[in-house]
């Protein structure tokens, strides 16, 4: 089976969005009788592809527009791999323009994963661009899929409140997970770390973490906050003033990290927070869980099971309740944050590993393809 992934942005600061499409199409190649192509614009100046290349992952140049990427060449490709099924990553790109032309040419089924672009604070942000495109050709392009991907139950209800009547199907996003050598509660240490790793813009929580930080950065001087990430909408320097403004110590900026140095980050922290006003999934807070480090998040992700499982938080984003629970993680034990850890290691590896969603999700296009049973997670609307 022929299977193509499309997705806008493969840059290595599209962060969880470009990360997990390379994983998914690597699992699904490696599986039977499969071939897995990956297609995607790069909008970063940099070329640093973090994942091996192969000529089944075509990369383009983005073209005259970089916020808009287009590419003849792309469509092009798309007619020669004469693929069996589509998967669509994302929304709002010339990938529904694409998809929708290769359809009206060569009816092919497809699903769409919006990785959390339909949310309310997603459609929020340019509300009239994304009104306009939506009506000329999203909702088509969405209403002809023949499955919805979703990858939290956030965001079935989602797809559910908007009147969607495709199948739905609810799978996470992969990671990669890392090797975890020492199993034993490391020796005493002196200094520790708060790490927050994902974009730098607004809706990550940024500005509430800083204004958090100032309560309780006298409390903790042996804790230094980090805060790494792509600066987007040039909101970094923002970000900075304010922590210069409030007058705060110990925090660290870094520029956005991948390969050995990312690996380095997760395993010099001690804690984990994005405070996110909203996240269809959030592939940082797993990466943090697969590293044995407790997460603290808000109630506006799909990771309220953090709490359920014992390896994290997940609160509101008010300001008492985030200093609240900063307080509480910075306070317990060593060894409750390492049992905590723990735990959230051996969820990530039973539920989120690249291995078991790329079978997940070869079941999926093996159902519409009618070469395979209906899998359980689909839910019928």
């Amino acid at each position: 089976m022929k299977i193509l992934i499309l997705a806008s942005n493969l840059s290595n600061e599209a962060g969880g969005y470009s990360e997990s499409s390379f994983l998914l199409r690597d699992k699904l190649d490696k599986i039977k009788k499969n071939k897995a192509f990956l297609f995607g614009f790069w909008k970063s100046n940099i070329l640093r592809v973090n994942h091996k290349m192969t000529d089944k992952i075509n990369i383009f140049s983005s073209g005259f527009i970089n916020k808009f990427p287009f590419s003849i060449s792309y469509f092009r490709k798309i007619e020669k791999i004469n693929p069996d099924i589509i998967d669509v990553q994302g929304l709002w790109s010339s990938c529904t323009i694409f998809n929708l032309l290769y359809n009206l040419f060569h009816p092919t089924p497809y699903i769409v994963t919006p990785r959390g672009m339909l949310e309310k604070w997603a459609m929020e942000r340019s509300y009239l661009k994304k009104r306009i495109f939506y009506y000329l050709f999203e909702k088509l392009h969405l209403k002809k899929a023949k499955c919805l991907r979703a990858t939290s139950m956030l965001e079935v209800k989602t797809f559910k409140n908007l009147g969607f009547a495709n199948p739905i199907i609810n799978i996470p996003n992969s990671i990669k997970i890392p090797v975890i050598k020492k199993k034993k509660l490391p020796k005493n240490k002196k200094k520790f770390r708060l790490l927050f790793l994902s974009r730098i813009h607004p809706k990550k929580g940024i500005s509430d973490l800083l204004y958090a930080w100032k309560e309780i950065q006298g409390l903790y001087p042996n804790w230094e906050l980090v805060i790494c990430g792509y600066d987007e909408l040039k909101y970094k320097k923002k970000m900075i003033n304010l922590a210069a403004s409030l007058k705060l110590e110990r925090v660290i900026w870094k520029n956005f990290v991948l390969g050995k140095e990312r690996d380095k980050l997760y395993r010099s922290s001690d804690l984990f927070i994005l405070l996110s006003y909203s996240e269809n999934f959030g592939l940082v807070i797993a990466e943090a869980l697969s590293y044995q480090i407790p997460v603290i998040t808000t109630i506006n992700t799909p990771w309220i099971e953090l709490n359920k499982n014992k390896c994290g938080w997940g609160i509101d984003l008010k300001k008492n309740q985030i200093v609240k629970t900063l307080n509480t993680a910075m306070n317990i034990s060593r060894k409750q944050k390492f049992e905590m850890g723990k735990r959230g290691r051996k969820w990530m590896l039973k539920e989120f590993s690249e291995k078991s969603i790329g079978i997940k999700m070869d079941k999926v296009y093996k159902w519409i393809k009618n070469k395979g049973p209906k899998p359980k997670d689909i839910i019928l609307n």
